[in-house]
């Protein structure tokens, strides 16, 4: 016991430094100088860079126009996080102690995914498709990887890389692979549906039809225009547009704190008594029977959304709104609420250990044991670690334009449909018979 107090008000002095802060990073964001967050992130980085440090670096980046730079800060969490996944964690034993602070951070799974879609883009606006068709088959490997290990997959985030995969494919006139991309996202759309409510994007049954016939898959392109119709037909001399549209923040972890009740008759040493415990989440009690109340934090997400919920790009006389591709916000919240009952198990074995570390230090002495409580609650904190820069919804429009150049006019609708602010993006050069690729943020 003695041994392990100065151990806790080490960690305890660890986990409440912090390198850098996240309002510098989105202040120049949100400005237009996401050059400035670049270098403020570079010069504030952690003594050992992890994953949602690489993550937030990657994407600021991006966003900076510094794509090889992005790339290299993307792969190197790709890295971290495939090596953890396939290892032991080693500070388990650590976190079970003080705070899950101390776990390897792996990134979640729609995490991993969504870095491969802009590792893709970063690829394309250095005018190196096959590049981003590497991504689009690390991240198809990825998703068969998760669907592997996980009888309950839940497909998070996988519809909108297949999709994705499906246009690159597509672009580079590699049809056979962009109809199996555009079949698996039309898959994964489905499975994935009742939890995010983003329901398969109509443009992939166009492409299902619009490929099997270039194909010559009959019996296939005759059920799929049965199934979804006769997709648009692209006049001559003109090229196409496909713009993803990010909106907002996703929502990030806070901190909770939960009180659980522990009476005079439970036996805490008990294996069973944890799971006990569990269940009086927000148990009321009486007073008498009460012999401590032990107060926990654990991670808590709500939803955040954005002022900006949806998009219309005019060029001229041509005009298309957009298609909710991924809830990123939808699958935060859902992907968290999974692990939460694991959590707060781990949560739970922890505090019931430094209680008992308290009560063994009272039977000493009344002062040690004030100080072993101490440490216990400075070491109790939630860990909220996550890509916090991700955006809250990513849209897409596809619409066809006449080869030249062309400025795009952006509006931007509230939920209710409003329209409640407009852009304009100018020298987007569209060529005939190719796919012109624009991803455009907005943190409203």
């Amino acid at each position: 016991m003695i041994k392990t107090l100065p151990f806790l008000l080490i960690i305890a002095l660890i986990i409440g430094c912090a390198s850098y802060k996240f309002q510098e990073v989105i202040a120049p964001l949100e400005t237009g100088k996401p050059e400035n967050a670049y270098t403020y992130l570079q010069k504030h980085a952690p003594k050992n860079p992890d994953i949602p440090y690489q993550f937030e670096l990657g994407l600021v980046a991006h966003y900076a126009n510094l794509f090889a730079e992005s790339s290299t800060a993307f792969d190197i969490a790709g890295d971290i996080a495939e090596d953890r996944y396939t290892k032991e964690l080693k500070k388990e034993i650590g976190s079970l102690i003080t705070t899950d602070k101390l776990r390897p951070y792996a990134a979640t799974q729609y995490e991993r995914l969504l870095s491969h879609y802009y590792r893709a883009l970063n690829y394309v606006y250095l005018n190196q498709l096959d590049g981003a068709l590497v991504e689009c088959r690390r991240a198809t490997a990825l998703i068969n990887y998760f669907k592997g290990e996980d009888e309950k997959y839940d497909f998070f985030g996988t519809g909108f890389l297949s999709y994705l995969s499906g246009m690159f494919f597509e672009a580079a006139g590699e049809w056979n692979n962009a109809l199996i991309s555009y079949k698996q996202a039309a898959e994964y759309y489905k499975n994935a549906s009742e939890k995010t409510s983003v329901k398969m994007p109509p443009d992939i049954g166009n492409a299902l039809v619009r490929l099997t016939r270039r194909l010559g898959f009959r019996d296939e392109f005759e059920r799929y225009q049965n199934q979804y119709g006769e997709p648009p037909s692209h006049p001559e001399n003109t090229g196409e547009l496909i713009l993803f549209y990010e909106s907002g923040y996703v929502p990030s972890k806070g901190q909770e704190a939960l009180m659980f009740p522990i009476f005079k008759t439970d036996d805490v040493e008990d294996k069973e008594f944890v799971p006990t415990l569990m269940k009086r989440e927000g148990m009321a009690y009486e007073e008498v029977k009460l012999e401590y109340l032990l107060r926990v934090a654990i991670p808590a997400i709500d939803s955040h959304r954005p002022r900006f919920s949806g998009i219309r790009v005019a060029v001229g006389e041509n005009q298309e709104n957009g298609v909710l591709v991924e809830d990123v916000e939808n699958i935060a919240i859902e992907t968290f609420n999974a692990q939460r009952p694991m959590i707060l198990l781990r949560t739970l074995l922890r505090a019931v250990g430094k209680y008992l570390l308290t009560r063994q230090a009272n039977k000493k002495h009344e002062a040690l044991g004030l100080l072993t409580n101490l440490a216990g609650v400075l070491t109790e904190q939630a860990d909220t670690r996550s890509w916090q820069t991700l955006p809250n919804q990513i849209f897409i429009v596809r619409m066809p334009l006449p080869a030249g150049t062309h400025t795009l006019n952006l509006s931007f609708f509230d939920a209710n449909g409003q329209v409640h602010g407009s852009q304009s993006v100018q020298n987007i050069k569209i060529d005939a018979n190719r796919i012109t690729f624009l991803n455009h943020r907005t943190y409203e």
